[in-house]
Protein backbone atom coordinates (compact mmCIF):
# COMPACT_ATOMS: atom_id res chain seq x y z
CA UNK A 1 0.00 0.00 0.00
CA UNK A 2 1.31 3.45 -0.99
CA UNK A 3 0.26 6.76 0.51
CA UNK A 4 1.18 10.38 -0.18
CA UNK A 5 1.52 12.86 2.69
CA UNK A 6 2.35 16.52 3.26
CA UNK A 7 5.95 16.63 4.46
CA UNK A 8 5.06 18.99 7.33
CA UNK A 9 2.69 16.55 9.06
CA UNK A 10 4.32 15.92 12.43
CA UNK A 11 6.39 12.70 12.64
CA UNK A 12 4.10 11.17 10.02
CA UNK A 13 6.44 8.52 8.64
CA UNK A 14 7.59 7.49 12.11
CA UNK A 15 4.03 7.07 13.38
CA UNK A 16 2.60 5.23 10.36
CA UNK A 17 2.57 1.37 10.48
CA UNK A 18 5.77 0.01 8.99
CA UNK A 19 3.90 -2.05 6.38
CA UNK A 20 2.76 1.13 4.60
CA UNK A 21 4.96 2.86 2.02
CA UNK A 22 4.96 6.64 2.59
CA UNK A 23 6.03 9.31 0.11
CA UNK A 24 6.16 12.95 1.22
CA UNK A 25 5.39 16.02 -0.89
CA UNK A 26 5.89 19.77 -0.62
CA UNK A 27 2.46 21.37 -0.06
CA UNK A 28 3.21 24.11 -2.60
CA UNK A 29 2.41 21.62 -5.36
CA UNK A 30 0.26 18.48 -5.26
CA UNK A 31 2.22 15.93 -7.32
CA UNK A 32 0.73 15.00 -10.68
CA UNK A 33 0.96 11.31 -9.82
CA UNK A 34 -1.19 11.66 -6.68
CA UNK A 35 -3.98 9.47 -8.18
CA UNK A 36 -1.56 6.50 -8.21
CA UNK A 37 -1.63 6.40 -4.38
CA UNK A 38 -4.15 4.64 -2.14
CA UNK A 39 -4.48 7.54 0.31
CA UNK A 40 -3.65 11.23 0.50
CA UNK A 41 -2.82 13.28 3.61
CA UNK A 42 -2.79 17.10 3.48
CA UNK A 43 -3.15 20.16 5.68
CA UNK A 44 -4.93 23.49 5.21
CA UNK A 45 -2.43 24.78 2.64
CA UNK A 46 -3.51 22.16 0.08
CA UNK A 47 -7.09 22.47 -1.19
CA UNK A 48 -8.54 19.23 -2.51
CA UNK A 49 -11.38 19.57 -4.99
CA UNK A 50 -12.32 18.82 -8.59
CA UNK A 51 -9.83 21.39 -9.90
CA UNK A 52 -6.81 20.34 -7.84
CA UNK A 53 -7.55 16.60 -8.05
CA UNK A 54 -9.62 16.06 -11.22
CA UNK A 55 -8.64 12.39 -11.36
CA UNK A 56 -8.97 10.54 -8.05
CA UNK A 57 -7.51 7.30 -9.46
CA UNK A 58 -6.72 4.74 -6.75
CA UNK A 59 -7.36 7.11 -3.84
CA UNK A 60 -10.02 5.85 -1.44
CA UNK A 61 -9.05 7.90 1.64
CA UNK A 62 -8.17 11.59 2.06
CA UNK A 63 -7.43 13.19 5.43
CA UNK A 64 -6.32 16.58 6.67
CA UNK A 65 -4.11 17.01 9.72
CA UNK A 66 -6.19 20.00 10.85
CA UNK A 67 -9.40 20.72 12.73
CA UNK A 68 -10.80 22.82 9.90
CA UNK A 69 -11.95 21.12 6.70
CA UNK A 70 -13.05 24.04 4.50
CA UNK A 71 -10.13 23.28 2.14
CA UNK A 72 -11.60 19.83 1.38
CA UNK A 73 -14.54 19.49 -1.01
CA UNK A 74 -16.11 16.63 0.93
CA UNK A 75 -19.09 16.41 -1.44
CA UNK A 76 -16.78 15.91 -4.42
CA UNK A 77 -14.62 13.38 -2.57
CA UNK A 78 -17.56 11.38 -1.27
CA UNK A 79 -19.13 11.35 -4.75
CA UNK A 80 -15.96 9.52 -5.82
CA UNK A 81 -16.40 7.03 -2.95
CA UNK A 82 -13.49 8.54 -1.00
CA UNK A 83 -13.61 8.45 2.79
CA UNK A 84 -12.68 11.81 4.36
CA UNK A 85 -10.79 12.07 7.65
CA UNK A 86 -9.76 15.02 9.80
CA UNK A 87 -8.17 15.93 13.13
CA UNK A 88 -11.09 17.85 14.57
CA UNK A 89 -10.40 18.94 18.14
CA UNK A 90 -6.68 18.09 18.00
CA UNK A 91 -5.62 21.68 18.72
CA UNK A 92 -8.41 22.78 21.08
CA UNK A 93 -6.12 23.14 24.10
CA UNK A 94 -3.37 24.89 22.12
CA UNK A 95 -5.75 27.46 20.57
CA UNK A 96 -7.38 28.11 23.93
CA UNK A 97 -3.95 28.78 25.42
CA UNK A 98 -3.26 31.27 22.60
CA UNK A 99 -6.51 33.08 23.43
CA UNK A 100 -5.80 33.18 27.17
CA UNK A 101 -2.16 34.19 26.71
CA UNK A 102 -3.07 37.17 24.54
CA UNK A 103 -5.97 38.06 26.88
CA UNK A 104 -3.76 38.02 29.99
CA UNK A 105 -1.15 40.19 28.30
CA UNK A 106 -3.88 42.59 27.18
CA UNK A 107 -5.32 42.81 30.70
CA UNK A 108 -1.93 43.51 32.25
CA UNK A 109 -1.07 46.19 29.68
CA UNK A 110 -4.47 47.86 30.14
CA UNK A 111 -4.22 47.47 33.94
CA UNK A 112 -7.59 45.71 34.03
CA UNK A 113 -8.67 43.00 36.46
CA UNK A 114 -10.13 39.65 35.40
CA UNK A 115 -13.66 40.60 36.36
CA UNK A 116 -13.51 43.77 34.24
CA UNK A 117 -13.48 41.60 31.15
CA UNK A 118 -16.60 39.87 29.84
CA UNK A 119 -15.95 37.55 26.94
CA UNK A 120 -18.29 36.39 24.22
CA UNK A 121 -17.20 33.00 22.88
CA UNK A 122 -18.54 32.72 19.33
CA UNK A 123 -18.60 29.05 18.35
CA UNK A 124 -18.64 26.46 21.12
CA UNK A 125 -17.17 23.32 19.63
CA UNK A 126 -14.01 21.69 20.96
CA UNK A 127 -11.99 24.93 20.94
CA UNK A 128 -14.71 27.22 22.30
CA UNK A 129 -15.40 24.73 25.08
CA UNK A 130 -11.73 24.68 26.05
CA UNK A 131 -11.59 28.49 26.00
CA UNK A 132 -14.56 28.51 28.37
CA UNK A 133 -12.75 26.11 30.72
CA UNK A 134 -9.67 28.32 30.90
CA UNK A 135 -11.74 31.48 31.37
CA UNK A 136 -13.44 29.78 34.33
CA UNK A 137 -9.99 29.03 35.78
CA UNK A 138 -9.45 32.80 35.89
CA UNK A 139 -13.03 33.64 36.95
CA UNK A 140 -13.38 35.75 33.80
CA UNK A 141 -17.10 36.25 33.06
CA UNK A 142 -18.16 34.95 29.64
CA UNK A 143 -21.11 33.80 27.56
CA UNK A 144 -21.44 31.05 24.96
CA UNK A 145 -22.89 31.98 21.56
CA UNK A 146 -23.55 29.17 19.09
CA UNK A 147 -27.09 29.07 17.60
CA UNK A 148 -26.26 26.21 15.16
CA UNK A 149 -25.12 24.01 18.05
CA UNK A 150 -28.32 24.79 19.96
CA UNK A 151 -30.31 23.51 16.97
CA UNK A 152 -28.49 20.18 16.85
CA UNK A 153 -27.67 19.67 20.54
CA UNK A 154 -30.66 19.48 22.88
CA UNK A 155 -28.40 19.83 25.93
CA UNK A 156 -26.80 23.12 24.77
CA UNK A 157 -28.38 26.54 25.16
CA UNK A 158 -26.87 29.45 23.22
CA UNK A 159 -26.83 33.03 24.41
CA UNK A 160 -28.70 35.54 22.27
CA UNK A 161 -27.01 37.89 19.83
CA UNK A 162 -28.04 40.90 21.91
CA UNK A 163 -26.18 39.42 24.89
CA UNK A 164 -22.94 39.70 22.92
CA UNK A 165 -23.44 43.48 23.03
CA UNK A 166 -22.94 43.26 26.82
CA UNK A 167 -19.46 41.77 26.29
CA UNK A 168 -16.27 43.79 25.89
CA UNK A 169 -14.24 40.92 24.40
CA UNK A 170 -15.08 38.62 21.48
CA UNK A 171 -13.22 35.46 20.52
CA UNK A 172 -14.19 33.50 17.41
CA UNK A 173 -14.09 29.71 17.08
CA UNK A 174 -16.36 28.86 14.16
CA UNK A 175 -15.71 27.07 10.87
CA UNK A 176 -15.81 29.13 7.67
CA UNK A 177 -19.01 28.45 5.72
CA UNK A 178 -20.60 30.27 2.81
CA UNK A 179 -24.07 28.72 2.78
CA UNK A 180 -26.68 27.04 4.94
CA UNK A 181 -28.89 28.57 7.60
CA UNK A 182 -25.91 29.97 9.54
CA UNK A 183 -23.15 31.03 7.09
CA UNK A 184 -20.08 32.36 8.88
CA UNK A 185 -18.29 34.33 6.16
CA UNK A 186 -18.11 37.91 7.49
CA UNK A 187 -20.09 36.80 10.51
CA UNK A 188 -18.59 39.79 12.30
CA UNK A 189 -19.93 42.81 10.42
CA UNK A 190 -21.08 46.33 11.23
CA UNK A 191 -24.21 45.10 13.06
CA UNK A 192 -22.02 43.75 15.86
CA UNK A 193 -20.85 47.27 16.71
CA UNK A 194 -24.19 49.04 17.08
CA UNK A 195 -24.49 50.59 20.54
CA UNK A 196 -21.42 48.85 21.91
CA UNK A 197 -17.63 49.08 22.16
CA UNK A 198 -15.20 46.18 22.45
CA UNK A 199 -11.92 46.21 24.34
CA UNK A 200 -10.52 43.13 22.62
CA UNK A 201 -11.30 41.07 19.50
CA UNK A 202 -9.53 37.74 18.84
CA UNK A 203 -9.87 35.67 15.68
CA UNK A 204 -8.09 32.31 15.71
CA UNK A 205 -10.76 30.39 13.77
CA UNK A 206 -10.68 31.05 10.02
CA UNK A 207 -9.86 34.09 7.93
CA UNK A 208 -13.05 35.56 6.52
CA UNK A 209 -15.13 34.91 9.63
CA UNK A 210 -14.55 38.56 10.47
CA UNK A 211 -14.77 41.37 7.93
CA UNK A 212 -11.32 42.94 8.14
CA UNK A 213 -12.51 46.19 6.52
CA UNK A 214 -15.16 46.58 9.21
CA UNK A 215 -12.60 45.83 11.92
CA UNK A 216 -10.31 48.57 10.60
CA UNK A 217 -13.19 51.02 10.36
CA UNK A 218 -14.40 50.34 13.89
CA UNK A 219 -10.86 50.59 15.24
CA UNK A 220 -10.47 54.01 13.63
CA UNK A 221 -13.86 54.99 15.14
CA UNK A 222 -12.59 53.99 18.61
CA UNK A 223 -15.31 51.34 18.93
CA UNK A 224 -12.64 48.65 19.08
CA UNK A 225 -9.53 48.96 21.24
CA UNK A 226 -7.28 45.98 20.41
CA UNK A 227 -7.28 43.05 18.00
CA UNK A 228 -5.39 39.76 17.97
CA UNK A 229 -5.43 38.12 14.54
CA UNK A 230 -4.04 34.68 13.70
CA UNK A 231 -6.06 33.95 10.54
CA UNK A 232 -6.45 36.10 7.44
CA UNK A 233 -9.06 36.56 4.74
CA UNK A 234 -6.84 35.68 1.77
CA UNK A 235 -4.11 33.47 3.22
CA UNK A 236 -1.25 33.22 2.56
CA UNK A 237 -1.80 36.83 1.51
CA UNK A 238 -2.41 38.98 4.59
CA UNK A 239 -3.40 42.60 5.02
CA UNK A 240 -0.35 44.47 6.44
CA UNK A 241 -2.57 47.34 7.63
CA UNK A 242 -4.60 44.96 9.79
CA UNK A 243 -1.40 43.36 11.08
CA UNK A 244 0.07 46.76 11.90
CA UNK A 245 -3.01 47.69 13.94
CA UNK A 246 -3.00 44.42 15.93
CA UNK A 247 -1.80 43.82 19.46
CA UNK A 248 -0.57 40.49 18.09
CA UNK A 249 -0.53 39.39 14.45
CA UNK A 250 0.50 35.77 13.83
CA UNK A 251 0.65 33.47 10.75
CA UNK A 252 -2.15 30.96 11.49
CA UNK A 253 -0.20 29.19 14.26
CA UNK A 254 -2.56 29.49 17.24
CA UNK A 255 -3.12 25.74 17.19
CA UNK A 256 0.53 24.80 16.67
CA UNK A 257 2.23 22.84 19.43
CA UNK A 258 4.12 19.58 19.64
CA UNK A 259 1.18 18.03 21.49
CA UNK A 260 -1.51 19.23 19.04
CA UNK A 261 0.54 18.17 16.02
CA UNK A 262 1.16 14.75 17.56
CA UNK A 263 -2.56 14.34 18.32
CA UNK A 264 -3.43 15.35 14.74
CA UNK A 265 -1.11 12.76 13.23
CA UNK A 266 -2.35 10.07 15.61
CA UNK A 267 -5.99 10.87 14.79
CA UNK A 268 -5.70 10.74 11.01
CA UNK A 269 -3.49 7.64 11.08
CA UNK A 270 -6.05 5.91 13.32
CA UNK A 271 -8.83 6.81 10.86
CA UNK A 272 -6.67 5.58 7.98
CA UNK A 273 -6.07 2.27 9.78
CA UNK A 274 -9.78 1.87 10.45
CA UNK A 275 -10.54 2.49 6.79
CA UNK A 276 -8.03 -0.07 5.54
CA UNK A 277 -8.51 -2.45 8.52
CA UNK A 278 -4.92 -2.15 9.71
CA UNK A 279 -3.58 -2.34 13.25
CA UNK A 280 -3.19 1.21 14.55
CA UNK A 281 0.20 2.01 16.15
CA UNK A 282 0.56 2.62 19.88
CA UNK A 283 -0.07 6.16 21.10
CA UNK A 284 3.10 8.12 21.87
CA UNK A 285 3.48 10.67 24.66
CA UNK A 286 5.89 13.52 25.32
CA UNK A 287 8.30 13.93 28.20
CA UNK A 288 7.71 17.07 30.33
CA UNK A 289 9.49 20.15 29.03
CA UNK A 290 11.66 22.33 31.28
CA UNK A 291 12.38 25.65 29.53
CA UNK A 292 15.48 27.73 30.21
CA UNK A 293 14.19 30.72 32.16
CA UNK A 294 15.67 33.61 34.09
CA UNK A 295 15.56 33.47 37.87
CA UNK A 296 13.32 36.54 38.13
CA UNK A 297 10.71 38.30 36.00
CA UNK A 298 9.15 41.71 36.54
CA UNK A 299 5.72 40.99 35.08
CA UNK A 300 3.38 38.21 33.99
CA UNK A 301 3.67 39.47 30.41
CA UNK A 302 7.45 39.12 30.50
CA UNK A 303 7.38 35.45 31.49
CA UNK A 304 4.42 34.60 29.25
CA UNK A 305 6.34 35.89 26.24
CA UNK A 306 9.19 33.53 27.15
CA UNK A 307 6.85 30.54 27.53
CA UNK A 308 4.66 31.25 24.50
CA UNK A 309 5.96 32.35 21.04
CA UNK A 310 3.07 34.74 20.27
CA UNK A 311 5.40 37.74 20.62
CA UNK A 312 8.11 36.11 18.48
CA UNK A 313 5.64 35.39 15.68
CA UNK A 314 4.26 38.92 15.91
CA UNK A 315 7.76 40.32 15.47
CA UNK A 316 8.34 38.08 12.44
CA UNK A 317 5.04 39.21 10.90
CA UNK A 318 6.06 42.84 11.27
CA UNK A 319 9.28 42.03 9.45
CA UNK A 320 7.24 40.46 6.63
CA UNK A 321 5.21 43.66 6.31
CA UNK A 322 8.30 45.40 4.92
CA UNK A 323 8.52 42.99 1.97
CA UNK A 324 6.70 43.25 -1.35
CA UNK A 325 3.53 41.18 -1.69
CA UNK A 326 5.08 38.18 -3.48
CA UNK A 327 7.84 37.91 -0.90
CA UNK A 328 5.30 38.29 1.93
CA UNK A 329 3.24 35.38 0.60
CA UNK A 330 6.25 33.09 0.33
CA UNK A 331 7.65 34.12 3.72
CA UNK A 332 4.26 33.79 5.45
CA UNK A 333 3.95 30.19 4.24
CA UNK A 334 7.50 29.34 5.28
CA UNK A 335 7.08 30.97 8.69
CA UNK A 336 3.91 29.01 9.28
CA UNK A 337 5.32 25.68 8.10
CA UNK A 338 8.86 25.68 9.42
CA UNK A 339 8.84 27.62 12.72
CA UNK A 340 9.68 25.55 15.82
CA UNK A 341 6.72 24.13 17.72
CA UNK A 342 5.99 25.12 21.30
CA UNK A 343 4.82 22.94 24.19
CA UNK A 344 1.35 23.20 25.66
CA UNK A 345 1.37 24.65 29.16
CA UNK A 346 0.31 21.35 30.74
CA UNK A 347 3.55 19.80 29.47
CA UNK A 348 5.77 22.53 30.95
CA UNK A 349 7.56 22.42 34.32
CA UNK A 350 9.09 25.55 35.87
CA UNK A 351 10.63 26.56 39.21
CA UNK A 352 8.23 26.74 42.13
CA UNK A 353 9.25 30.28 43.12
CA UNK A 354 8.12 31.54 39.70
CA UNK A 355 4.76 29.83 40.10
CA UNK A 356 4.41 31.40 43.53
CA UNK A 357 5.12 34.85 42.09
CA UNK A 358 2.83 34.31 39.09
CA UNK A 359 0.01 31.97 40.20
CA UNK A 360 -1.74 32.67 36.88
CA UNK A 361 0.70 30.17 35.36
CA UNK A 362 -0.77 27.42 37.55
CA UNK A 363 -4.24 28.27 36.26
CA UNK A 364 -2.88 27.80 32.74
CA UNK A 365 -1.75 24.28 33.68
CA UNK A 366 1.98 24.70 34.31
CA UNK A 367 3.39 22.48 37.07
CA UNK A 368 6.42 22.90 39.39
CA UNK A 369 9.67 21.06 38.70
Amino acid sequence: MKILANRYLYNFKEMMPGSVEVDLFDPKHLPGNAPEYDALFVNTTTPINENTLPNTGNISFVATGSSGTDHLDSEYLESNEITVGDAKGCNAVTVAEYVLTSSLIFLEREMMSFDELKAGIVGVGAVGTEVSRLLRNFSIPHILYDPPREERDAEFSSSYFEELKECNMLTFHTPLTNSGSHPTRHLLNESWFHETNYHLLINSSRGGVIDEDVVMQQKSNNKLNQIVIDVWENEPVFNPDVADQSLFATPHIAGYSIQSKRRATQMIIRQFCDHFRLQAPDVQTDDPYVPELKNEYNSLTEILLELHPIGWFDQKMRELMKLDENERVESFSLLRSEAPLRHEYSNILIAEHLLSKFPELIRLGIQPI
